[in-house]
């Protein structure tokens, strides 16, 4: 999602700027646009204002129907040329003289959709150029698509940039968008249609996706709508800023931290403070392949590794499966590959030993094949519904345990170990859990009364020796996926060695 702040090292004005190259056209206006700002009117309130100044100035049409459609084609030629009045005039040059546009090119053409929030195309033309300059679906990236209108599909090996606002393209003959939301009656009028097509498919793409925010100052009301929409609806997604500072230094670490704290409690974002020569560095390793990305990073920080594994644990119905879905901005891997059989859903008291032999055989299968697919991880943080040595908490006594310890050595481990992770641990009062699955349709007599609960609670403990415990009778399934995101992804990593816990057991 880009902003206006990655166009500035393009010569392109900033809002503040624009609204000063639009305000000579009018004589006098200059200095009532001055006396306006120092009372504090917003940007889109004086944008207004200009445009209103604009509008009374133009000279009566012949027919005079045609003089609305006049006044929004001189208003917007009159924008295109503030906007562009210094403007290198190539793409190429552009190119050359911005510090990181080439990188962010590059970036683009690797994801579906940019969200655009300038007026100005810069981005989409460096995209175009290269476009032209390859052939389709080449290894440099997507083709280009530019529009001023929601799209509603993504379509494969395609970049759409999205043009929030409208478009105002630096070659004159190409079609712009009809509407520009500049003035307060535009923006009233876009926030009027909320919630509309354009609206919903934002909030739909912030929900379900990452978004890195580029020349943003949170200055736009619909964007921090957004971000706080997500943060409600979707508690544990997390989107990143960058912050531009013109160099080290200015800004202190205590404003930094209130920065960022703030942006972390109102919007679920997270703010890195880069300079324009860091902003290109980082980009950089975000264009770079999944290989050179994983050695990259494991180079970097006191951590050094690029993939990092959680195990959701806890008794039944202590809402792992639950705090999973709402984990599904990250990578998530289920508690069964594929559908259990019907077995294991039969009291232990009343299933025979060859119906346990088949519900036994299941599970260390399904155990290898989550360890193998935790091992294939890729880089970034997995979480895995239930960890692989659960299964002693379902047993009766020490002989049970040496059994299973013997089959997971056998079954499981045998090509490679357990993959070590953080166990995060959810719980909740044994009455709790007595309500939940009698809720679920198993009562007492099927699912185990409160004893049982407890004492499978101290079980999976004593197993695990978690360090994160969260109750879920004591915070909502939102605020246990938000707690448990910001931990993983600001608090140390602590992974538990699997393999030493089978060893207790055998």
């Amino acid at each position: 999602m880009t902003g206006a702040g990655i166009s500035i090292d393009a010569k392109v004005p900033g809002w503040q700027d624009l609204l000063k190259r639009l305000a000579e056209i009018q004589g006098g206006l200059p200095d009532d646009l001055a006396a306006h700002v120092a009372a504090g009117l917003q940007p889109e309130y004086l944008g207004q204002i200009i445009y209103h100044r604009f509008r009374g100035a133009c000279p009566v049409t012949e027919p005079a129907e045609l003089r609305s459609a006049t006044v929004e084609y001189e208003w917007g030629d009159a924008i295109h040329k503030a906007i562009y009045e210094k403007v290198p005039q190539t793409i190429a040059e552009v190119i050359q003289t911005h510090p990181y546009l080439a990188q962010l090119r590059d970036l683009s053409r690797k994801v579906s959709l940019v969200i655009n929030f300038n007026f100005d195309d810069l981005l989409a033309d460096a995209i175009g150029e290269q476009v032209k300059q390859s052939a389709f679906g080449s290894e440099s990236g997507n083709a280009l698509s530019v529009t001023w209108q929601p799209p509603l599909t993504d379509r494969g090996n395609l970049t759409t940039v999205y043009h929030v606002n409208g478009i105002l393209p630096r070659v004159s003959l190409k079609k712009r968008s009809p509407q520009l939301i500049f003035t307060e009656d535009s923006f009233a009028d876009a926030r009027a249609r909320s919630p509309g097509v354009s609206s919903e498919y934002l909030f739909l793409r912030f929900v379900q996706n990452t978004m890195l925010l580029i020349g943003h100052s949170l200055a736009d009301s619909s964007l921090k709508n957004y971000l706080r929409l997500n943060r409600d609806k979707s508690p544990a997604n997390h989107h990143y800023m960058i912050y531009w500072i013109k160099e080290e230094g200015v800004l202190s670490e205590a404003r930094r931290q209130d920065i960022f704290e703030a942006n972390l409690e109102l919007y679920n974002l997270v703010t890195i403070f880069l300079t324009s020569a860091e902003i290109r560095n980082f980009l950089d390793i975000l264009n770079l392949d999944e290989r050179g990305f994983s050695e990259t990073v494991e180079t970097l920080g006191k951590d050094r590794r690029s993939r990092y594994h959680y195990y959701i644990v806890g008794p039944v119905a202590s809402g792992k499966s639950t705090l999973l879905e709402h984990l599904r901005c990250f990578q998530t891997h289920e508690e069964w590959t594929r559908p259990p059989p019907r077995e294991m859903y039969m009291a232990s008291s009343k299933i025979t030993e060859d119906q346990q032999k088949m519900v036994d055989q299941f599970i260390y299968s399904e155990l290898k094949e989550k360890n193998r697919r935790m091992h294939a991880a890729t880089a970034g943080l997995h979480f895995m519904d239930r960890a692989p040595l659960d299964l002693y908490a379902f047993s009766k006594g020490d002989d049970e345990n040496k059994v299973k310890s013997h089959a997971l050595r056998d079954l499981v481990t045998r090509d490679q170990p357990l993959q070590k992770g953080e166990i995060i641990f959810i719980e909740a009062d044994s009455k709790t859990l007595v309500k939940r699955n009698m809720a679920r349709g198993r009562p007492p007599e099927e699912a185990g009364k409160q004893p049982y609960f407890d004492a499978q609670t101290m079980t999976l403990k004593m197993i695990y020796n978690p360090s994160f415990v969260l109750s879920t009778d004591e915070n909502s399934p939102g605020d246990v996926a938000r707690k448990v995101a910001r931990h993983v992804l600001f608090e140390e990593y602590e992974p538990t060695e699997l393999n030493t816990i089978i060893a207790r057991y055998e």
